[in-house]
């Protein structure tokens, strides 16, 4: 059986993940499909916090939980602990970070560093983004 040569050996996204919907599922499964091994950086709770003005409604470990069921192969790590500190992007081996349709911040943050990414199609932003998921409880997983 041959196994297709991916794009890229080492790629990371990074994210919240405050509980999954399909929009999650498919932009990590975006990644996996582009690269052999891939790397989910969860953002800390005080991060998010700091960035998005609210506190995440599932811990960071059930966040990291969660990724780890959706795929066993995932390398699931918890971000930095300082807002620009960047430690995950020099402790881990990347050829390429892939961002979501709404992460130009970081997408900035990386020009600065000159760190190489691509921006990953959305899937359905109307209707699967986080923030409608908000006031649901029935996030789907």
């Amino acid at each position: 059986m041959n196994e297709i040569k991916k794009e890229y050996s080492f790629g990371m996204i990074f994210g919240v993940f405050d509980g999954l919907h399909p929009g999650h599922v498919y932009f990590v499964n975006e990644a996996l499909k582009k690269c052999e091994h891939l790397t989910v950086v969860v953002t800390q709770t005080l991060m998010v916090e700091i960035l998005k003005k609210k506190t995440p409604k599932y811990s960071l470990e059930e966040r990291m939980s969660r990724l780890k069921k959706l795929n066993e192969n995932l390398s699931v790590i918890p971000g930095d602990k300082m807002l620009g500190e960047w430690t995950v992007l020099k402790e881990n081996r990347i050829d390429i970070v892939f961002l979501g349709y709404d992460q130009q911040g970081i997408a900035r943050e990386l020009d600065k560093m000159t760190k190489p990414y691509i921006f990953l199609p959305a899937y359905y932003p109307e209707k699967y983004k986080s923030s409608l998921y908000e006031k649901n409880e029935d996030i789907v997983y």
